[in-house]
């Protein structure tokens, strides 16, 4: 009995979780409440609260397992490839087939709502994760003597703001159009930064 109610409460919980993606993704963070959320989810407030602290905590848990899963894809897309270039292109197909934009925009607003709470340093904290897992495959990469010798850190933000820059086009591309957009785009990006 008690292992079929911790399955029962897994379901539950990752229907609260879908169910908020979706809300967050179409009406932003602030817009969405805890109402809507148990709404769609079709559970009680108390049923949410069972598995999350608030909104924030709920917000956090769904940017987490997005950002570790994300990196997790990205490495095994990219096991065993040894030519740098193409672990590039793979990198801006892989960046298109796991866009989430209007998740980034709610992102963006949750930032502003929650400035210098708890959540919001849970939050920044993810993303810093995220970002030296960048900066160690960008430094990897200009090791290999393919990238000119540039700060790390700074290339990887760089070439991250680019991609997500160019993710603006979602609203107006079909994928197949923004993979081939990503890949001209990587090309030139690549012209800049490749060492001669």
């Amino acid at each position: 009995m008690y292992k079929l109610s911790q399955a029962s409460d897994k379901v539950t919980k990752q229907r609260i979780v879908d169910c908020a993606k979706a809300l967050f993704s179409q009406k932003g963070y602030a817009a969405t409440s805890i109402q809507d959320i148990c709404k769609s989810a079709g559970c009680s407030k108390g049923g949410m609260y069972h598995h999350f602290v608030n909104k924030e905590d709920l917000f956090v848990h769904i940017a987490e397992t997005a950002f570790t899963g994300s990196w997790e894809e990205w490495s095994r897309r990219s096991v065993g490839i040894d030519d740098m270039e193409e672990l590039f292109y793979v990198f801006s197909d892989y960046f298109v087939d796991t866009l989430q934009r209007p998740l980034s925009k709610a992102a963006e607003e949750f930032l502003r709502v929650t400035a210098g709470s708890e959540s919001a340093i849970r939050f920044i904290g993810i993303m810093n994760d995220y970002m030296r897992h960048f900066e160690d495959f960008i430094g990897r990469v200009i090791a290999s003597g393919y990238l000119k010798e540039e700060d790390p850190k700074t290339l990887a933000f760089i070439v991250l703001s680019f991609y997500s820059g160019l993710s603006d086009s979602h609203a107006f591309m079909s994928k197949d159009e923004m993979k081939v957009l990503f890949r001209k785009s990587t090309e030139l990006l690549l012209s800049g930064i490749r060492r001669s």
